[in-house]
């Protein structure tokens, strides 16, 4: 019928391309995959009643599927280049997709009936084959090179015929409908070639298809119950090869352990994936493979069969449950840790519900469950252990150091998690991560500024944790004589010491220095007595705040070193032992700081909340006028970008500051409140406080200072009449703080931030 419907929708859509053309090996292969992405739309508008009864269309089949050949055979020999990566899996998105595997089976009836109706005559038996089947074996050799990134290419020259045929007699035992495909799986009369065909057509459509296109069908519940059977049906064989191999070498070989239920099978065949040559009791649990085979790569990369597992063994109890840990091993090897996060401010808002408007987007995509964090628990208790045995100082010799990098990058993310709405059951989930996280600390010599991040990420997931919790996890780390917690920490404040010289103008030993000196205070701010020693930690502070006021000191040193020196000194105050013997020093270095340098204002004032003892009044009028402008230049909205949120957390600090400073004595008070910024502060923090909160950044401001500005505006006020102390003045028990690690301008900081 040449003037069919069929015919005509088919033509309108015919390439200009021909054949010849398409078939050039020198075509490029910008082209290739535009030709591939029209045939496959052209396939699905043909009419497939028309196929039976018009031969001209088989013609612009044959032009379709010639083409579709060409581009799956470059996929698979891997002959397209790395840049047009987003394009190839746009066109496996239609070709694994549920709707067009449907419409090729469709087509393959037909073809099939028309080429049993031309054979009928013939004698003897016959496989009738036809484009679609080759398609289908082409298509499964690709889902393999897809999942796993390794080209299935026949390993020596004239294999390639030989598999070629297998495959099509592969795909010619497979059913005529698309929906019974799955059955095959757990078929007894298939083929092992038909049943892994239909496997992988499964898996492409139902795991890689979802993944490609968010718009896929899901998985019919009936392919989970072939899946059961399937599994049955390979744990059977392989206790029935094992039992004959046993009859054959007539040894007494070690048994497996027979399990009832299909999670054992499952678990075997975990362990034949991941280590087939090594058993679970000679396994290096925390040295994964750094190279994965293709079976390693899908298991690891595709679908949810990683999580999964984790929600299935997450009993340590398990028989064989070391392989588990392995897994969560290497999953957090091949991971791609999520460093954008590490360039934003706001990861550290997290208590914080109305900051939120901020212009920052905190990605949770990759949010961690409860099982993937109890399965990162065990990955970071094995690493523990592994260099727990190791002499002091000595670097990881079996651990890679990418993955003791990630595991504590991920136990940032997996404390966030636990902690954003804690639940009773998974507090002891967070003091397992803390535990091992101190452990590691100590643990740890890095030897590059890479290497150094990982106290960050370590400092941050710490920083997370509240004071109750860190004291019982120092409480434990503290009676673990393998660990020797408190001699390492000890030796490596006294080793840092000797970092602090006239001439650092590097980044790494400044790093060092701050990361040690930020743990000092995690360790202060838990409440641990005894656990660090004032002639370890009473010279590497003096030593910090003589350079810091060396004349000529690089400014690299007071941005890295600054609020460092200050949040460790004020954090030591909760220890008894300990003397501040630099209290006019770091009052003169904070003073003569920078208005922009934030972080080392919020440290000051917290220094000053809770020093007993203030210094004389020309330094009290000095921080006053200090304090003043930066909260003046905050009201203003004069910070912006990356200092803007920390801008808004530590006004209360500041207003608290200013409050201790007005209980000096009333000559220094006078002196203070004589001060220009003093009448400016008071009629801008009056606006805010009073004001209707017109616009996202006031509200927010007007939220943090609703109760403590008003304080500082009444003892302004009470001070300016009577030359007395309000009793009104918020006392500084009645400011809850809270430890805050950030990232800003590519540096991070600890630093306390109030809770209200």
């Amino acid at each position: 019928m040449p003037g069919s419907s069929a015919e005509t929708q088919f033509e309108c859509t015919r390439p200009a391309a021909s054949t010849d053309k398409f078939r050039n090996s020198d075509l490029e292969e910008f082209e290739t995959i535009s030709n591939a992405t029209e045939q496959i739309g052209r396939l699905e508008l043909v009419h497939l009643e028309a196929i039976a009864e018009d031969a001209t269309i088989h013609e612009n089949i044959s032009l379709a599927s010639s083409r579709i050949f060409s581009f799956l055979d470059c996929v698979n020999q891997q002959s397209l280049p790395a840049e047009v990566a987003p394009q190839i899996l746009a066109i496996f998105a239609k070709l694994f997709s549920v709707t067009f595997l449907a419409t090729v089976f469709e087509q393959r009836k037909i073809l099939h009936r028309i080429a049993a109706q031309s054979l009928a005559d013939e004698p003897g038996p016959a496989a009738v084959i036809c484009w679609v089947d080759a398609f289908l074996f082409k298509l499964g050799d690709t889902t393999i090179t897809v999942a796993s990134g390794v080209s299935l290419a026949p390993p020596f020259p004239g294999s390639a015929e030989l598999r070629a045929e297998d495959g099509l007699r592969a795909a010619s035992q497979l059913p005529s409908n698309w929906h019974s495909v799955a059955r095959v799986i757990a078929s007894d009369q298939a083929s092992p070639a038909a049943k892994r065909l239909a496997l992988r057509l499964t898996f492409a459509a139902f795991v890689l298809g979802p993944r490609l296109c968010s718009g896929s069908e899901q998985m019919p519940f009936e392919i989970v119950e072939v899946l059961e059977r399937c599994i049955s049906q390979t744990r059977a064989a392989g206790f029935s090869a094992s039992r004959t191999a046993s009859r054959e070498h007539q040894k007494a070989e070690k048994r497996a352990q027979v399990r009832p239920h299909t999670l054992g099978c499952l678990l075997n065949i975990l362990q034949n994936i991941l280590h087939p040559d090594d058993s679970v009791a000679c396994l290096q649990l925390v040295t994964p493979p750094e190279e994965l085979d293709p079976a390693q790569t899908i298991l690891l990369r595709w679908g949810d069969t990683v999580s999964w597992c984790w929600e299935t063994w997450d009993d340590h109890r398990i028989a064989n449950a070391e392989s588990v840990v392995f897994l969560a091993s290497c999953f957090t090897l091949q991971r791609p840790m999520n460093r954008e996060h590490l360039e934003q401010t706001a990861m550290w808002l997290r208590h914080f519900e109305s900051v939120r408007f901020l212009p920052v987007n905190i990605d949770y995509s990759l949010a961690v469950s409860t099982a993937s964090s109890i399965a990162l628990l065990r990955v970071l208790h094995y690493v523990v252990l592994s260099l727990s045995t190791l002499p002091l100082a000595a670097g990881p010799p079996s651990v890679p150091w990418e993955l003791v990098s990630k595991a504590c990058c991920f136990a940032a993310e997996s404390m966030r998690h636990l902690l954003w709405n804690p639940k009773e059951d998974e507090r002891w989930i967070v003091s397992g991560l803390c535990k091992c996280l101190l452990s590691l600390f100590v643990l740890l010599a890095p030897a590059n500024d890479e290497e150094l991040a990982v106290h960050d990420y370590i400092l941050e997931a710490l920083s997370l944790a509240n004071a109750d919790t860190l004291h019982i996890c120092m409480a434990h780390v503290q009676e673990d004589d393998v660990l020797r917690f408190s001699a390492r920490l000890n030796k490596r404040l006294v080793a840092v010491k000797n970092f602090v010289s006239e001439s650092l103008e590097q980044t790494r030993p400044l790093n060092l220095i701050r990361t040690t000196l930020n743990l000092a205070v995690i360790v202060w701010f838990s409440g641990t007595h005894g656990c660090i020693l004032r002639e370890s930690v009473a010279p590497l502070l003096s030593n910090v705040v003589k350079i810091l006021l060396q004349e000529g000191t690089p400014g690299l040193v007071s941005e890295i070193l600054g609020d460092a020196i200050l949040t460790a000194s004020s954090a030591a105050r909760k220890d008894p032992s300990f003397i501040d013997e630099n209290r006019e020093s770091l009052w003169q270095f904070a003073i003569t700081s920078s208005s922009s340098e934030l972080s080392i204002a919020s440290s000051f004032a917290h220094y000053i909340i809770t020093s007993e003892i203030l210094c004389n009044s020309l330094y009290c009028a000095e921080a006053w006028t200090y304090f003043s402008e930066i909260l003046l230049l905050i009201l203003k909205h004069h910070y912006i970008e990356e200092q803007e949120p920390l801008a808004l957390l530590i006004c209360p600090t500041l207003c608290a500051a200013l409050i201790r400073l007005l209980q000096a004595d009333a000559t220094s008070t006078q002196f203070m409140l004589s001060t220009p910024f003093t009448l400016n502060l008071c009629a801008d923090l009056k606006s805010v406080c009073e004001g209707d909160g017109s616009g996202k950044y006031l509200a927010f401001m007007k939220e943090r200072l609703n109760k403590i500005g008003f304080c500082l505006l009444d003892q302004i006020r009470n001070s300016l009449s009577q030359g007395a102390t309000s009793e009104t003045t918020l006392e500084r028990s009645q400011i809850p703080m809270q430890l805050t690690f950030y990232r800003m301008y590519g540096g991070s900081h600890l630093v306390f931030i109030p809770e209200m």
